[in-house]
């Protein structure tokens, strides 16, 4: 499964007070939604580390990644069963 669109606002202020604000998007430039995802992960995983919080940040990442390769497991076997379901 691809992404055919993605975007992500992402503003927020620091506790010293920096204020920050992206937007990332499919766009001319940058036309592959895999990628402008992959850009925000790259991102928060930077804002993690910068913020001190490398750890958590691996942590968190590490959590839904393997919550990810379930689900994509999950719907693959869906697929099979249904492709299955068909050549009988």
């Amino acid at each position: 499964m691809s992404l055919s669109k993605f975007s992500a606002d992402l503003h927020y202020t620091s506790d010293g007070g920096c204020e920050y604000e992206s937007k990332f998007k499919v766009n001319p430039k940058q036309q592959d939604a895999n990628k402008v995802l992959l850009d925000v992960i790259e991102h928060l995983a930077w804002m993690g580390a910068v913020g001190g919080q490398a750890d958590e940040t691996t942590k968190a990442f590490e959590r839904g990644y393997a919550q990810g390769v379930e689900r994509r497991a999950y719907l693959d076997s869906l697929n099979k069963e249904s492709d299955d379901e068909r050549s009988n």
